[in-house]
């Protein structure tokens, strides 16, 4: 038996039962295998590879699992992922009664009086990906207990509560606030003014978008929606927020939009005036849903209800620069500007936007000028080493790539700047774009990856068919970065291939 394999199994007879594969384990632990490797990835589960094993040839000892089990707060309260119901915000969209908690940040429970079983409840009137409800019966009828994950990890617990507390629902489709911030509830107003200012620490923290403000932001979002389960501008929030974490952090797509679909819907069944939900609304449309005539509509509706927002105005801009209205968006982010000449958001994206518009250097030094005046604002970093990976500017492109994957925490970008440093180091250009292949290529083997990334440095190779095959599989997967690929400089030379333009065709964009 090889050393290694005798040190594993000496180190089993010390902690536990040895478990030789992710079956073994997701059985010891009672849950599904896609569970467990989530628990693994985003939570710690002690896990381990055999040395020079196969890929997926994994390990964990019963005694260690036990034990982290028991240490990781909230870890038992976690769903399994066929029972998770992956929809924040949608508090009642199954049943006429929501039951507020008596304190604390709990899960919304839904009384639905007349249903029997699950299958006669509404669905939402989002797509959203619930695999299966559960179900607890109480004397009046069926508690749903809507778990709202937060991004970093943890579950808001669920609280067992009877259809008969004696809590009121809010009136459905009532008016946002006034402008002392109340609203027709039977929420009292102290709870009101809780929420509100929940709220407010909320937008604070989403506005200095790095993922540690984020997930405050989202705690607090969410804090603010147990205190007032009528207030639209929490929902907003709330789906503002899970869309900018899958920009800014790691949270996938697949976990972030439809999360942010939900609550902007929520935003708008509550108060239809509300510009934030119609902006949110409009965001996960295009990024989403991929809906662009959707996503116009809603922006223009949240223009017309707040025409000083410049928040609106860039993401506005943002969505339609990558369909090739360039002086529209031209425009949108000028009138941004003018609203908010502070914003450093606003100023990055418009160097982006004038760099893919052909006025590079007048981009890059707008791109450059905010870099200066905010080093910790992400953007920048992130524009600027896309930028010099597809010039050729690789001393540029390791400095910015190492700067981005610090302030994001993004371990997998950081292995991927790491090894092209080394390939650069030996072989220069070929060598750092052969490296950076070689790590990209596992990288999205193991499903940290998104095709577009790959496919990238595919055609910086001059892999197009590989390219191609990529793109298509993420078109498959409705993997929300497709859509760069109506924008990257890259991607463009593909457009005289017959399978490139299929696939923008089915995106479905409106004509400039």
């Amino acid at each position: 038996m090889p050393n290694a394999l005798i040190k594993l199994e000496n180190s089993a007879n010390a902690t536990g039962k040895r478990l030789s594969s992710w079956k073994e384990i997701a059985a010891h632990l009672e849950r599904a295998e896609r569970t467990v490797k989530r628990w693994e990835s985003e939570r710690g589960l002690p896990v381990h590879r055999i040395p020079g094993g196969a890929r997926g040839s994994v390990y964990a000892f019963s005694q260690e699992l036990d034990t982290w089990l028991k240490s990781s707060p909230n870890t038992e309260a976690l769903l399994d992922d066929e029972e998770e119901v992956q929809a924040v915000g949608a508090v009642s969209f199954l049943g006429p009664e929501i039951v507020q908690p008596a304190a604390g940040p709990a899960a919304v429970l839904v009384t639905a009086e007349d249903a029997k079983t699950t299958d006669s409840l509404p669905r939402p009137s989002v797509s959203i990906p619930i695999r299966r409800w559960k179900r607890w019966r109480i004397a009046a009828g069926v508690v749903i207990a809507l778990i709202i994950p937060l991004a970093g990890g943890s579950l808001l617990q669920h609280a067992a509560l009877s259809a008969s507390s004696g809590h009121a629902s809010p009136a459905k489709g009532r008016a946002g606030d006034t402008a002392s911030g109340s609203h027709a509830s039977s929420v009292s107003a102290s709870e009101q003014a809780v929420a509100r200012d929940l709220y407010i620490k909320g937008r604070y923290e989403w506005s200095q978008r790095n993922p540690e403000s984020l997930n405050r932001a989202l705690d607090y979002f969410t804090q603010s929606i147990v205190h007032d389960p009528g207030y639209a501008k929490a929902y907003a929030g709330l789906s503002e927020t899970y869309c900018m974490l899958e920009e800014y952090s790691a949270l996938p797509d697949a976990d972030a939009y439809p999360r942010a679909i939900a609550a902007a819907h929520k935003a708008i069944e509550l108060d239809d005036n509300l510009a934030e939900g119609h902006r949110a609304l409009a965001f996960v449309e295009v990024w989403g849903e991929w809906d662009f005539t959707a996503a116009r509509k809603e922006f223009l509706r949240a223009i017309e209800l707040d025409p000083g927002d410049a928040q609106t105005r860039r993401w506005f801009a943002n969505s339609f620069a990558i369909t090739g209205h360039t002086a529209e968006s031209l425009a949108q982010l000028d009138k941004a500007q003018e609203l908010d000449p502070s914003s450093h958001p606003t100023m990055a994206d418009k160097g982006l936007l004038l760099f893919n518009a052909g006025r590079e250097k007048e981009g890059i030094e707008l791109l450059t000028e905010v870099e200066r005046s905010a080093p910790a604002f992400t953007s920048p970093h992130h524009y600027l080493m896309r930028i010099n990976l597809n010039q050729k500017n690789y001393p540029e492109y390791l400095a910015e790539g190492k700067k981005t994957a610090e302030l994001t925490k993004d371990s997998v970008m950081l292995d991927q700047v790491d090894a092209a440093k080394t390939g650069f180091a030996h072989a220069g250009g070929n060598g750092l774009l052969k490296s950076l292949y070689s790590v990209q290529r596992k990288q999205y083997a193991d499903g940290k990856l998104l095709a577009t990334e790959l496919a990238n440095t595919c055609l910086l190779l001059g892999r197009r068919e590989e390219a191609l095959g990529l793109l298509e599989e993420g078109f498959a997967r409705h993997r929300l970065d497709i859509v760069d690929l109506l924008s990257n400089r890259n991607s463009l030379n593909l457009k005289d291939e017959p399978r490139y333009r299929l696939l923008v065709s089915k995106i479905n964009v409106p004509a400039a």
